[in-house]
């Protein structure tokens, strides 16, 4: 012992009874692996603001229903490789335990708090566990957002992924309402970093909010924080397709229109035939009769912002 330190190096073998507790009350290091094993009640306990570092795997793969606790918001259980828990153990205690792999199976189950929550760059569990109290699908690193010539680009990493699907990118232009505008397909399980770009081609004239959410295989999904990017490009309002069918018209604007606003169908005499409230930066216009082939004109008319687009009826 050497300043509250035990070390050990090779594998330290431990065959708890039923029934039966272990205790650590010193920082205790295992250069190897830790194979504890044990039957209903049995107990391994970190007290005393302590640590048990396993530099290799900790608890037997096949038989281990010991019940892992620490004890206070200072005691750590640390394991470098897999983490077994099987046969009805359990992790409680108000600290924290953490590492590489989670295998736990078999009706495993976690305190309130879980001392394991989000603390494992991978899991594997046959009953859910991993998504209820193990790992997060990802560890996000990273999620900026920065202005360009004509669109906005994004950009963001993940540390590691487990079961992981898909990203769904979500803008808004008030903070509040999002809307998905691409899916952006992970990379399943990885403990490698992962970098992704997408482009808002689209960015609206002033503030631009963006937030990741992230969806694992198993349904299971995650929102990250929002980002905000200014975006000082003029205003501007299109409508397609283009030709049109003549019945239904999709209109955009690159801004949050003000109240009020509306767009106007225009022959090419002058003419208004149709009028819409517009009730955000994108809509479907459907007229309340199908237009006959020929040019016509849309305009986009508000107090402080007034465009005209062509379209084209086949």
């Amino acid at each position: 012992m050497a300043d509250g330190l035990i070390t050990f190096t090779g594998n330290v073998v431990v065959d708890l009874a039923n029934s039966r507790t272990i205790t650590i009350s010193n920082n205790v290091t295992i250069t190897g692996n830790f194979p504890i094993s044990g039957g209903p009640g049995s107990v391994l306990s970190v007290t005393g603001n302590s640590t048990l570092s396993v530099s290799g795997d900790l608890g037997d793969p096949v038989n281990n229903g010991v019940q892992y606790n620490v004890a206070a918001a200072g005691d750590k259980i640390i394991v470098g490789g897999t983490l077994y828990g099987k046969n009805n153990n359990a992790f409680t205690g108000s600290g924290s335990i953490s590492g590489g792999t989670l295998d736990v199976k078999n009706g495993s189950t976690c305190g309130t708090p879980c001392p394991v929550s989000g603390g494992f760059s991978n899991c594997a569990s046959g009953d859910g566990f991993c998504t209820t109290y193990g790992v997060l699908p990802i560890e996000l690193l990273f999620f900026n957002g920065s202005k360009g010539l004509n669109k906005i680009s994004l950009s963001w990493a993940t540390a590691s992924e487990l079961n992981f699907d898909y990203f769904d990118v979500e803008k808004s232009a008030d903070g509040s309402n999002f809307y998905s505008i691409s899916k952006v397909v992970g990379h399943g399980t990885t403990s490698t970093r992962q970098d992704y770009y997408f482009y808002d081609e689209k960015p609206l004239s002033g503030k631009n909010y963006y937030r990741l959410k992230s969806v694992d295989f198993d349904g299971y999904t995650e929102y990250f924080n929002v980002v905000m990017v200014d975006f000082d490009g003029s205003r501007a309002f299109s409508i397609a397709p283009n030709p049109s069918d003549g019945v239904t018209f999709i209109t955009e604007t690159n801004f949050v229109p003000e109240s009020r606003s509306f767009i106007a169908i225009y022959s090419t005499l002058g003419s208004e035939i149709a009028r819409f409230e517009v009730l955000g930066n994108s809509s479907t216009l459907r007229m309340p009769v199908k237009l006959e082939s020929g040019l016509y004109y849309a305009k986009f008319i508000s107090s402080d912002f007034t465009s005209v687009s062509r379209v084209l009826v086949k």
